[in-house]
């Protein structure tokens, strides 16, 4: 008894199933009498980016079904632009009525573009859903130039004459115009070389400046040994260049000391300062703090001893007497 009962609730649940399946089908059908459908086309092949229009047609009775826009139209290889729809009674004397809907494409392939079958719905007064299907059409696109005699030869563009009369006098004013800046750039130098002369100061005012400045560096205190003595030498030997004509800064010492020699100038105490900055450049050698500030008072000296002494005239020495004027002709 129990299993009976089972039976039939499992049967019952089958057959609400089926009911529920049938009556959900019955919602959505083709439209077979109820719609006619029609697609309409105006051309015969697009080139590409050209718009053309697909008008679809359906007549049905208004007062048993009701149109609905459809949400996307399947445009395939093209692109839908616009849609319009309009409505018209073919017959006054019958209910039908004919709904159009004006679709504007434009194609987006090179070779051949196709608008695939598209539905469109009505609703019933009963609630159920009528589909209707319109054509696959197929849209041939034509290429501007199949080949190369579907194109005309260009015609050459007019050239006009060149003006050799007007480049020639431009080309003339643009070297007067060089010609003149010239002129004025150096006339300016000259002026300038005239109104403002070179002062040079003399090389043991230079040098000692220099020793000065390095001095004040206190470079020995912090250990920068090889910059101290390559600025004291360097100071040493454009002086040496300057004071005897001897050229310096590109000789070694024992070319220097040499040059000098052949020139019969003699400096106390340069070859052994230039030795010790030799082995504190290129050796390593790491001096006293004292020996190297002792540097740039030996250089010091060896300006100041070097440097000629002019004679001041002396203001108490007896002047010399002067010469007695010869006698004037036809005095008396």
């Amino acid at each position: 008894m129990k299993h009976t009962r089972a039976l039939l609730g499992l049967a019952a649940v089958i057959v609400a199933l089926l009911i529920a399946r049938a009556g959900t089908a019955a919602h959505l059908k083709t439209a077979v009498g109820e719609v006619a459908a029609k697609t309409e086309t105006a051309f015969d092949s697009v080139t590409i980016g050209q718009r053309f229009h697909i008008r679809y047609h359906f007549t049905f009775d208004p007062d048993s079904l009701r149109p609905l826009v459809p949400k996307k139209i399947n445009a395939g290889t093209c692109r839908v632009m616009a849609v319009t729809y309009n409505e018209a009674k073919k017959d006054p004397k019958d209910k039908q009525v004919e709904r159009i809907a004006d679709v504007t494409f434009i194609p987006l392939s090179i070779d051949s573009s196709v608008v695939p079958a598209n539905k469109f719905d009505f609703l019933a007064d009963n609630g159920d859903t009528i589909r209707a299907w319109t054509d696959e059409v197929r849209v041939p696109i034509k290429r501007i130039a199949a080949n190369a005699k579907d194109l005309d030869p260009l015609k050459e563009q007019w050239k006009a004459p060149p003006n050799y009369l007007l480049w020639g006098g431009i080309a003339l004013a643009v070297l007067v115009a060089i010609a003149a800046l010239i002129w004025w750039i150096r006339k300016r130098r000259r002026r300038g070389e005239v109104e403002k002369p070179a002062i040079r100061l003399p090389p043991e005012v230079i040098a000692l400046a220099e020793l000065e400045r390095i001095a004040a560096l206190n470079l020995p205190a912090r250990g920068d040994y090889k910059q101290h003595y390559t600025l004291v030498v360097d100071t040493l030997r454009h002086y040496i260049e300057a004071r005897y004509g001897v050229e310096s800064m590109d000789r070694t010492t024992y070319e220097l000391m040499d040059a000098l020699g052949r020139h019969r100038v003699r400096v106390d105490g340069l070859e052994p300062l230039l030795n010790e900055a030799d082995l504190v450049k290129f050796a390593k050698f790491a001096p006293s703090p004292d020996n190297a500030t002792a540097a740039v008072s030996r250089a010091r000296e060896m300006v100041i001893h070097t440097t000629p002494v002019v004679a001041a005239p002396d203001p108490l020495a007896p002047s010399e007497p002067s010469q007695p004027s010869a006698p004037v002709a036809g005095a008396s």
